[in-house]
């Protein structure tokens, strides 16, 4: 009998050898400042639904990897991720391109997808993932319902610690949202204390909330458990609600963010949004590749490479 080992278990070995040095290859790109890797949130891209077409469309739109939606209705439903998960990230990175991070509905960690998912994006050193939301009562007391959240959630970044990743909570705009003020936020992470949970900071609804200029000190508040970032602008309608619009042709500053971002080191994925109706695919590439290219050029004038 051949002593060379199996395919199944060298994928093995090399998977664990990806999940033991992703920690220390972030934490190395954060103290050198690198440029943070610019991807698309795979909703919008949902009509594509072959892995190996979606990297080489990700690639050709300018892009540096996917946000994969695993959750119901996503690219890879939670019950198959142990061997759709696999299969989407081989096809991408087949293509030049990574699985930046992946998007999930998880709030807590007795969730019976948090240990599935969690485990098999760790084999294939995938860093992070978006949880959230939770949504407040109508008339209940806001911190008792917070303090519920915040144990939740510990519950979460403690498996998500368990399989070496990043939680990052997705902060909307809009009534019962936890995250919406954003200093909700910032209690949670700081009583959890763990690098395995933080924030997946959207630009667009941090500034929806934060009005004339509360959306400065709450990037400033936030900037150091910032490990995501979502990319999308609006405009106010003329019933004074949010209506989105293309990046870079609203009210976001998106290079002020991330100066102020930079500054503690941010090099995390940044996840290109689009909440606006477009005609047709096609338009939807298009609205892609021009983010794409806003998003670059903010970065270079904020400071990045």
């Amino acid at each position: 009998m051949s002593n060379r080992p199996s395919r199944r278990a060298f994928l093995a070995a090399a998977a664990a050898g990806i999940t033991a040095g992703v920690a220390t290859r972030t934490a190395r790109a954060q103290a050198a400042g690198s440029t943070p890797p610019v991807c698309v949130f795979s909703k919008h891209l949902q009509f594509i639904d072959d892995f190996r077409e979606l990297g080489r469309t990700c690639r050709e739109l300018g892009l540096d990897g996917v946000d994969l939606t695993v959750r119901k209705g996503g690219h890879v439903l939670p019950e198959h991720a142990a061997t759709d998960l696999p299969r989407a990230v081989e096809a991408i990175r087949a293509e030049g391109l990574d699985v930046c991070m992946i998007t999930t509905n998880l709030c807590r960690g007795d969730d019976p997808d948090a240990e599935p998912i969690l485990s098999a994006a760790s084999k294939l050193g995938i860093r992070y993932f978006r949880v959230g939301p939770h949504r407040y009562s109508d008339d209940g007391d806001v911190l008792t319902e917070l303090d519920g959240f915040t144990e939740e959630l510990r519950s979460l970044a403690e498996v998500a610690a368990r399989h070496d990743m990043v939680a990052g909570y997705h902060n909307h705009s809009g009534p019962r949202y936890m995250g919406a003020p954003l200093w909700d936020l910032h209690r949670a992470v700081t009583a959890i204390g763990r690098p395995s949970f933080g924030s997946n900071f959207d630009v667009g609804h941090a500034t929806v909330e934060g009005g004339y200029g509360g959306w400065r000190i709450n990037a400033r508040l936030m900037a150091p458990h910032v490990k995501m970032l979502a990319a999308k602008d609006f405009v106010w309608d003329t019933t004074d609600r949010p209506m989105w619009v293309p990046l870079g042709s609203g009210r976001v500053q998106l290079v002020e963010f991330l100066k102020l971002f930079r500054q503690v080191g941010f090099a995390g994925p940044i996840s290109t949004h689009f909440e606006y109706k477009v005609p047709s695919n096609e338009a939807m590439l298009d609205e892609i590749r021009n983010a794409a290219v806003t998003v670059r050029a903010a970065l270079r004038e904020a400071g990045y490479a």
